[in-house]
This record gives structure tokens, C-alpha cells and sequence, in this order.
């Protein structure tokens, strides 16, 4: 068996991205975050006594590396060499190999892939052998399919490992860099595919494990929730995958709906009570989305309010584990169903549909291939008058509502 991390998109000097400026505190700590990270990801492996680091491409956030993350990257490799663990690292988008002079020399552990597909082989101290395969990006835009490039070499006692930085197929939300298939990868029979580029963790196929660990720190709201690497214990019989949670930042979208809520005393309340169910051991960055129906709607929908929402929270927080970075409001007012009944558009159809349902008899019209079914009949006959009345009305409210919450402030 063999016991290694699989981490990619580190994107060490990234910029922070919020719509306000964070206090003082915070700004530092969502400053460092993707170092403090590395760091955490590093004391595992140290901790676990893993046989080595793989890093999936895009270790600097741009393609002019910063000195001060490759002297980063660099102290935290001499850290592993001296409890013998190596790292392999591969280069993607954002710091390709082509116009790069590396600045700063790194240990001997550090073994960096070439512009073409190239394999290297580790002997772990359990006496097995990992044959790993992988390249560097020559320029930012790599549009070809690297694949035919990747050839497993005759060695069936070994653990062949691919590294790659690029976008499956079916993927969204990236820039379609070293495009492939998960078919492709799975007809390559290596043991594991450790893959970078998409932000999102992702298991793509448990056997071979094909995965994306992620980003190890979210940077902006559209990358939420956990970030870190993925810890991998891969045997000829099985395979262990354990996510590890290091970023020190998170960021997190909390829905508040205003349903019974009729004043900011209540929505205050509602948010604190969401606040206080997160884990103690992180700091969040908050995207509220404000939902439901209620009478704080027209006020929450006016620019101002939320603005000055936002800072009396920022205020109560600040010493505190969150930043609330915006309020979005999809929430609707009161639902005016008599003075909709009149008019003739979407609202007043649902309206007057679900009139005809409650007293026209159309509900026992709709009901009645049921009703005339011998098994499914007893199951309906349970529905009485007045829960059929209630479904009725919890359909209408729904369609309603989200209606009126197509409109995002």
C-alpha cells in the first residue's frame, strides 16, 4: 500500500475577492489563507507520514511567480525533505512553464514535470513503487488533448499514477485547457488519476480513483464551502479517499428566509441563529441570500437598507468569525392574491387555477384516474376536504413565490 496527498490550484499571491473592504483582522487572515493552507496540508502529510505530495498544477496564481511564494513553496519542501517526504509538481495555466525563470532553487525532493508527458519513479519506504506520470503547461493556453501522450510503461507489480491539469469534458465553469474524457483516462489502467484545474472537489470515478481535490482556499463567493486535499491510501485491492479540510477562510451562502419575520430585531435573530450553527474552528465570509415571503421584503429590496444591513452586522461580527460580504434578496412581498385575481397575467392564472381546484370541482376531475384505481383509492380517499383545500393552497403559494423571487436584488 502506498499513502500519498493529491492537491492542486494553490494559486499562492491570489488576490482576496469581496464586494467590501474587510476589517483589518480579517483582511490579513483572507491575505495568507492560501499559505496557512499549504502549511496545514503539509503538517499532514508530515503528521500521516505520507510517501509523498502530489501538486496538480497551478502552485502560483500568475504567470510572473511572486518571489515570495516560490521562497514559500520552497521552505515548506525543505520542511518535507528533512521527514523524507517528496513532492511532485506539475505547472498549469496560470504558471506555465514557457517565459518563467525560476527564482529561487528548490530542494532535491521537489521533482517539477517537463513541457512534454515524462514519468518519474518513487520507492516508498514500505518497499513499494509508484510510477508517476505527468507534464508542465509550455504556454497558458493549452488546448490539446494530452492523453495519447500519457503511456503506461510495463510494470504491473507498480502503482502508476497520472497527473494532469486540465478539464474533463463534461466539466463547466473553466477554461477548456488539456481537454479529455473520463473514458480516456480510464482506458490509460493506471491505479489513480490526480487531476487540477476545477475548483470544485470532485470524485469522478471511485475505481480507478479519478478526482479533483479542488482549490485549497476559496478565493471569491462562487467557491464555497470546504477547501484542502484529498488524502489517498491506494492498495492493489481497494482504495481509501479521505478529504481534508485545511483552508482557514470559508465561504459560505446561508439562506434567511423571512417567512413570520416583521422586523430587522427578527431577521438579526434569524441570521445569528444560522451564524452559530458553523463550526468554530474557521472564519466565514457570508453571501446572505434573503428568501421566502414577508413583510421585510420592500425594505430588504431597497439598495440602502441592505448597504446599511450589511455594516450593522460587520459591526456585531467584528470581533467575531464572520464578515457578511452581501446580501442578496430574493425574497417576495405579502402575497396579494384578490388583486391578482383580476389581472391578466402568470400571477392571476395561478391565482384563478387554484380557485377553480378549491371550488369548481376541477380537483376531483384531476383526481379521478386515481380514485378509479383499486390499489391507489384507499391511499386517496384519506385526503379530506380540508387537506385537500391545504395542498391546494400550498401549491399556489409556491408557484407564487417563486414567481416573484425570479427577480434578484
Amino acid at each position: 500500500m502506498i499513502r500519498f496527498i493529491h492537491c492542486a490550484d494553490l494559486h499562492l499571491g491570489r488576490s482576496f475577492k469581496t464586494a467590501l473592504d474587510m476589517n483589518e483582522k480579517f483582511t490579513e487572515e483572507a491575505v495568507e489563507s492560501a499559505y496557512t493552507s499549504f502549511k496545514a496540508i503539509v503538517q499532514e502529510a508530515i503528521k500521516r507520514k505520507t510517501d509523498f505530495i502530489i501538486v496538480s498544477g497551478d502552485i502560483y496564481d500568475q504567470k510572473d511567480r511572486a518571489i515570495r511564494a516560490q521562497w514559500f513553496f520552497k521552505k515548506q519542501a525543505e520542511l518535507l525533505k528533512a521527514n523524507n517526504i517528496p513532492l511532485f509538481v506539475i505547472h498549469g495555466n496560470h504558471d506555465p512553464v514557457f517565459g518563467n525563470k525560476e527564482m529561487v532553487e528548490m530542494p532535491d525532493n521537489v521533482h517539477i514535470f517537463s513541457t512534454e508527458v515524462s514519468h518519474t519513479v518513487c520507492h516508498t519506504a514500505g518497499g513499494e513503487k509508484a510510477v508517476i506520470y505527468g507534464f508542465s503547461y509550455p504556454q497558458a493556453a493549452y488546448t490539446e488533448n494530452p492523453l495519447p501522450f500519457y503511456n503506461k510503461i510495463d510494470d504491473e507489480d507498480a502503482y502508476h499514477i497520472g497527473m494532469l491539469h486540465g478539464q474533463e469534458q463534461g466539466q463547466e465553469g473553466h477554461d477548456p485547457y488539456a481537454p479529455f474524457t473520463l473514458k480516456e483516462l480510464v482506458e490509460k489502467s493506471f491505479n489513480y488519476w490526480a487531476l487540477g484545474h476545477v475548483h470544485k472537489q470532485q470524485i469522478l470515478k471511485k475505481d480507478p480513483a479519478v478526482v479533483y481535490p479542488g482549490n485549497i482556499q476559496g478565493a471569491h463567493r462562487k467557491e464555497e464551502g470546504p477547501k484542502g486535499a484529498m488524502y489517498v491510501e491506494l492498495s492493489k485491492q481497494k482504495t481509501h479517499l479521505e478529504f481534508i479540510d485545511t483552508a482557514p477562510v470559508r465561504w459560505e451562502n446561508i439562506r434567511v428566509p423571512i417567512d413570520g419575520l416583521r422586523n430587522i430585531d427578527h431577521l438579526t435573530e434569524a441570521i445569528n441563529n444560522q451564524i452559530d450553527r458553523l463550526p468554530d474552528h474557521k472564519k466565514y465570509v457570508l453571501v446572505l441570500h434573503i428568501t421566502g415571503v414577508g413583510d421585510l421584503h420592500d425594505q430588504l429590496s431597497d439598495k440602502k437598507s441592505r448597504e446599511e444591513v450589511v455594516a450593522f452586522l460587520n459591526e456585531e461580527y467584528s470581533s467575531e468569525k464572520t464578515w457578511v460580504d452581501r446580501v442578496k434578496v430574493r425574497s417576495s412581498p405579502p402575497l396579494k392574491k384578490d388583486q391578482w385575481k383580476t389581472q391578466d397575467n402568470l400571477l392571476g392564472d395561478v391565482v384563478r387555477t387554484g380557485d377553480s381546484l378549491k371550488y369548481d370541482g376541477e380537483w376531483t376531475n384531476i383526481l379521478s384516474p386515481l380514485t378509479d384505481h383499486r390499489k391507489i383509492r384507499p391511499f386517496i380517499d384519506e385526503i379530506t376536504g380540508e387537506l385537500e383545500e391545504e395542498i391546494i393552497e400550498k401549491a399556489e403559494t409556491l408557484i407564487l413565490s417563486a414567481l416573484l423571487e425570479e427577480r434578484e436584488y
